[in-house]
């Protein structure tokens, strides 16, 4: 981690979907790393220059997986709960 001071850290929540993809003995190691790395950028700053907006509210994010190995959907809630949900993960090459 950097020197990101904890009170600014957001906690990252994966959906059960997410959660499932994240589980199968397929997904290559390689892609479980990258999606793992990412995931620890998200909790650094959830407004990575590469995440793009889904919406007009900006508060859902899509950010590249590196190579071009697929994307990682995001909400940032920022209303209640000061929390990331990874909402989907999108394979290019599994």
């Amino acid at each position: 981690m950097s020197d990101t001071d904890p009170d600014d850290l957001w906690p990252v929540e994966p959906s059960e979907a997410v959660q499932d993809t994240l589980a199968d003995p397929k997904l290559p190691v390689e892609l479980f790393s990258a999606i793992v790395a990412l995931t620890v950028e998200i909790v650094e700053d959830q407004w990575l220059p590469d995440s793009t907006a889904r919406d007009s509210a900006g508060d859902w994010r899509r950010l590249p997986i590196p190579h071009g190995r697929g994307l990682v959907e995001y909400v940032i809630d920022t209303n209640h709960h000061h929390v990331v949900r990874l909402t989907r993960l999108t394979s290019f090459r599994h």
